[in-house]
């Protein structure tokens, strides 16, 4: 048993019951293992949580750097962000924590990743400053443009899964595209009609 399994099967029992409501054992039982196996890579239920935090920002601040490199305006550098953000978090990883359960983190362990969730949101926040100046985004408040867009990313792992109609690529691609036009200055562009037909790479 490698300790990134072990991070995937627990996000996913976090994401679908809850931090408090899932138990080392739940988790032990769902990979046919024992509890002393799961102590051997983490030693508690908040250390898990902690790393699936931290994974979480990692695959963040590599959506940033990527979207840096890719977009030409404020307004796509945000929409690669989020939408890489999404199809890795969703995909190949499926550790898209559920950042509602900050607050089962321990002390030290959540003022780490808060300062790392900062970081990250003002970097999202320049973008929009940066689509304002640019013209690809209109004029509107970056903080509150990031908290609401972001409230909706967040809320992702709750209800996406791997068996229903869209992919983690057809989805990513169709809610940053959906997200994005909320704050774009040119709307004239059309949205998917069924994310379910997206042809993706």
């Amino acid at each position: 048993m490698k300790s990134e399994a072990l991070l995937r099967e627990a996000v996913s029992a976090f994401n679908q019951k809850g931090f408090y409501a899932t138990s080392l054992e739940d988790i032990a039982n769902s990979m046919g293992v024992t509890k002393a196996a799961l102590y051997h890579y983490f030693p508690s239920k908040h250390a898990l949580l902690f790393e699936a935090f931290k994974e979480a920002l990692r695959v963040a601040f590599e959506s940033l750097e990527i979207a840096q490199q890719s977009g030409r305006t404020g307004l796509e550098k945000l929409q690669f962000s989020i939408q890489r953000y999404l199809e890795v978090a969703l995909g190949e990883l499926s550790r898209c924590v559920i950042l509602t359960e900050e607050h089962a983190l321990l002390d030290e362990d959540r003022a780490e990743i808060v300062k790392q969730r900062d970081q990250y949101e003002h970097a999202l926040r320049d973008m929009v400053r940066e689509g304002i100046n640019d013209g690809s985004i209109i004029p509107c408040d970056p903080k509150l443009a990031i908290f609401s867009i972001f409230g909706a990313v967040n809320w992702v792992p709750k209800w996406f899964t791997e068996m229903g109609d869209w992919s983690n690529v057809q989805l990513s691609q169709a809610m940053a595209q959906l997200l994005c036009r909320s704050i774009a200055s040119d709307v004239a562009s059309e949205l998917p009609t069924d994310v379910s037909a997206l042809q993706v790479p």
